[in-house]
């Protein structure tokens, strides 16, 4: 357990970053879906932050399994959002929401069956998958409202490092 939750971790945090400094550079990026980011992000951190700094209680877990609910409904809806991806981002983007009600599942048993007190090395994974979904929900934030412009994208089109540029 203690390894595919590791795995996912990797896997997920992988292609987070590829679909948000790979693919959302390339393409311009509306305000709804930032906005959404942010909400979807928030979402799933507030129940991976229950299952790391929480016991296991059963009004505890009522509040977990909602939440995860809520998070898992919130990031369905984002393809109303993003009617024209190319093949590629579109698929990074079915990965990553096959992987999100998985991760939270794990997350869930290892709160459930006690790793805390069990494997407290692997609480620290957890502390640290946890702290990078905090550091990139605070990028996104600043980012896409401070820094993000659309003389930026056309920068960043017409840089040699980015495909389409060269198409």
């Amino acid at each position: 357990m203690l390894v595919f939750l590791l795995i996912l971790m990797i896997v997920q945090m992988s292609l987070f970053h590829i679909d948000e400094y790979y693919f959302h550079r390339r393409r311009k990026v509306k305000r709804s879906e930032i906005v959404n980011a942010l909400i979807d992000g928030s979402l799933y951190v507030l129940p991976l932050c229950i299952a790391v700094f929480t016991p296991f209680t059963m009004e505890w877990r009522i509040v977990f399994i909602v939440l995860a609910s809520i998070s898992c409904i919130s990031i369905a809806k984002n393809e109303y959002f993003y009617p024209k991806l190319d093949r590629q981002e579109r698929l990074v983007h079915s990965f990553l929401y096959v992987l999100h009600p998985i991760l939270l599942y794990t997350f869930y048993i290892s709160w459930q069956e006690d790793f805390f007190n069990k494997y407290p090395y692997f609480w620290i994974v957890q502390i640290t998958y946890l702290g990078l979904g905090l550091r990139t929900l605070a990028h996104q934030l600043i980012y896409w409202n401070y820094i993000y412009s659309d003389d930026l994208h056309e920068q960043n089109l017409k840089n040699d490092s980015h495909p389409k540029a060269q198409a």
